[in-house]
């Protein structure tokens, strides 16, 4: 792994030409024919080489940019993590630059590749599951990085979240506590998300242990949308084997499957016990009330933001990697 940041001379040994036609080339003077500008650009991709859109602006004085990526920006969840975030940033005179991956670590490296050309002085990513190529962009950079919403992972840098795969355990165990013996489960698409990954691992740890079968007829990763809440409301209320609890790791899916209930006149917690996770706005907009995980989504923000704020600022950060634990919520549905 190189151990310093590519440069346009690294480009110029690379495709034989001289650093002068490499920087035109990659500001995009027409003075470059388009077979050098070709050589140039696929030996900056080969030694991957980020071109900072803002190094001039910003050389002296520092870009004042942090950048944010996030799975996507219509979980209300993580727009308490944001809100967070911009409390601390803006006291301390930074703006944060977002951009949404859609859940694809693939193009969470596009756009990371895209945010660190703007010079930000910090970047805040959310999980554990990247690609190669990204985390060694972000080595290279020698910028504050921060993972946010897990924990138990080797971190790039630095991390704030908590026990997705606890949380989850400590869900289904109070399930089982309560009697239930015949316990489903449904968390969020798995596909490059280490968060609902452990929340399953984490379900399935739980069950085991307790010495009962997985109601794998009863085991999905649907998308986190009230729709898939309904279409699980749906199966339920049509099928012979049925389970008495659902852990539903997720409240918009949860919310989702309680209003199909009501609609279908299934009664909770008398013909099926539910359990959410995250503690949203919608897990106490519902009736019965929803039982949950709560997660601390604003303190992860507030917590990321000081960590970056005192490292940019010089300060040594004594514990670079937090665990903010969660509570389980007893409501009206268990």
């Amino acid at each position: 792994m190189l151990e310093k940041p590519v440069t346009m001379q690294d480009i110029a040994k690379r495709s034989g030409v001289a650093a002068i036609t490499v920087s035109r080339a990659l500001r995009g003077e027409a003075s470059v024919t388009a077979e050098t500008r070709g050589l140039i650009e696929k030996a900056a991709d080969e030694l991957g080489y980020i071109y900072n859109h803002t190094a001039r602006a910003f050389s002296k004085r520092g870009s004042k940019l942090i950048a944010l990526v996030i799975p996507t920006i219509s979980n209300s969840v993580f727009e308490s993590t944001i809100d967070g975030l911009s409390e601390i940033f803006s006291a301390a005179g930074y703006a944060i630059t977002i951009g949404s991956s859609g859940f694809s670590r693939t193009e969470e490296e596009r756009i990371v590749k895209s945010l660190l050309g703007y010079g930000p002085e910090a970047i805040i990513l959310v999980g554990f599951t990247h690609t190669p190529a990204t985390v060694e962009l972000l080595k290279r950079s020698k910028i504050p990085v921060v993972e946010m919403w897990n924990y138990g992972f080797d971190a790039i840098d630095m991390a704030v979240g908590f026990s997705n795969f606890q949380a989850a355990k400590s869900m289904t165990s109070y399930l089982i506590r309560k009697g239930y013996r015949k316990i489903g489960y449904a968390g969020g698409t798995q596909t490059d998300n280490d968060r609902t990954q452990q929340r399953e691992a984490g379900y399935r740890e739980a069950v085991m242990s307790a010495g009962l079968e997985v109601m794998e007829n009863w085991v999905s990763s649907p998308p986190i949308e009230l729709s898939s809440g309904a279409e699980i409301a749906r199966r339920f209320a049509s099928a012979d084997d049925r389970p008495e609890a659902l852990f539903i790791a997720s409240d918009i899916i949860a919310a989702g499957f309680m209003l199909e209930c009501a609609r279908l006149a299934l009664k909770i917690p008398n013909d099926v016990a539910i359990a959410g996770f995250d503690d949203a706005a919608l897990a106490k907009a519902v009736e019965p009330p929803l039982t949950t995980v709560r997660v601390p989504q604003r303190e992860i923000g507030l917590v990321t933001a000081q960590m970056i704020v005192d490292r940019l600022a010089g300060k040594t950060i004594t514990d670079p990697v937090r665990d903010l634990g969660f509570e389980i919520i007893i409501r009206g549905t268990s």
